[in-house]
């Protein structure tokens, strides 16, 4: 019999398996990455239960995958929605808008939002989605409104009758 720790130890060794010990419900996490040629990138999630914390890690990876085309500057391009900050209506064109680059698509904002409900991808007012995953402060303004401020410093307004789902969501990413 191998001690169980030599186990790890050869199983690292053997499998070129790296270990990222992250706190995860009073247990640890266990990332195992390794290189395969020729072959797609394949992400397999093991757990014990699936609690909100997993299904909300395995929400984040499924929207690693999700692509839409935009036009910009009479080309068009395959935008990740992961590199969308957010989703704008003006005047009949809906526009996503990226780090460095506004697209412009023939998707209407209820088709995103359907398309992407169980993405992070939030409607934040009539005329506007945003990516809760860039969102980098929010702060309560005087007329009952919330200011969002992204990761690129841009300024959102969510307006009063969405903000019982965005603190519901702030809620439960605090939880998770």
């Amino acid at each position: 019999l191998i001690p169980s720790y030599l186990q790890v130890v050869l199983a690292c060794l053997l499998y070129n398996v790296f270990y990222v010990k992250i706190p995860y419900g009073g247990k640890i996490m266990e990332i195992k990455t390794r290189q395969i040629n020729d072959k797609p990138l394949t992400i397999i999630v093991e757990y014990p239960i699936l609690d909100r914390k997993t299904k909300r890690l395995i929400q984040k990876i499924e929207a690693l995958d999700f692509v839409v085309s935009g036009n910009s500057n009479g080309k068009v391009f395959q935008v990740h929605i992961s590199d969308i900050y957010y989703i704008e209506a003006v005047e009949r064109k809906t526009f996503l808008y990226a780090k460095d680059e506004v697209y412009m698509t023939d998707k209407k904002l209820y088709e995103f939002e359907e398309m992407f409900r169980e993405t992070g991808i939030i409607r934040i007012s009539k005329s506007c989605l945003m990516n809760i995953d860039m969102l980098d402060s929010i702060k309560q303004l005087m007329n009952s409104q919330l200011e969002a401020t992204l990761v690129n410093g841009e300024k959102l307004i969510v307006a009063r009758t969405f903000l019982k789902s965005i603190k519901n969501i702030l809620k439960e990413d605090i939880r998770c």
